[in-house]
């Protein structure tokens, strides 16, 4: 039996009479589904989220390379690490 004014079911009429349930849904906006008669569960319809409009942005891969690659290093360090290397010859 289905309670109008509460606005549920239990899970016996979900199993059972599912389309009564669904259209009390759509009636009521929301049905509390009701488990060994306490309140378990709510039901609602699903409502979309809305879509952008336009085109979706485009993720830059070659700026997130850029980003993630190690800093060049200056002329001076350079001729270090090279005289470093030499050793003693």
């Amino acid at each position: 039996m289905f309670h109008h004014a509460m606005k549920t079911a239990s899970v016996r009429q979900l199993r059972t009479e599912f389309p009564k349930v669904r259209a009390l849904i759509e009636r009521e906006g929301e049905v509390v589904v009701t488990e060994r008669g306490q309140a378990a569960y709510v039901i609602k319809p699903y409502v979309a989220p809305p879509k952008k409009k336009g085109k979706p942005e485009r993720f830059d891969y070659y700026a997130r390379l850029i980003k993630r690659m190690p800093k060049p290093i200056s002329a001076a360090a350079s001729r270090a690490i090279d005289d470093l290397n030499r050793g003693d010859r």
